[in-house]
């Protein structure tokens, strides 16, 4: 095997790797605004603002910055933080 197949093969299986983090990442997100949702007292204009506030302080207390998460995620639409 040459050395441009080799790094081709590492860079596809960590393209893979990643892709499957971010799918379960999709999915539990999906799964946790479910059971956010089920238990959502206020009005359903600020469910979503309530919602990113939600995991915001979710990353804050397990001592996660905004740059680690972005770097992790950088594909969000414009304006979302």
């Amino acid at each position: 095997m040459n050395q441009a197949q080799k790094e081709m093969e590492e860079a596809v299986e960590e393209w893979l790797d990643a892709h499957d983090g971010f799918e379960r990442y999709v999915t539990a997100t999906q799964s946790l605004y479910a059971v956010f949702v089920q238990s959502w007292q206020g009005s359903r204009r600020n469910l979503a603002e309530a919602f990113g506030d939600f995991q915001a302080a979710l990353l804050k207390e397990h001592e996660f910055k905004h740059l680690e998460v972005g770097e992790a995620y950088p594909f969000r639409r414009p304006g979302c933080q």
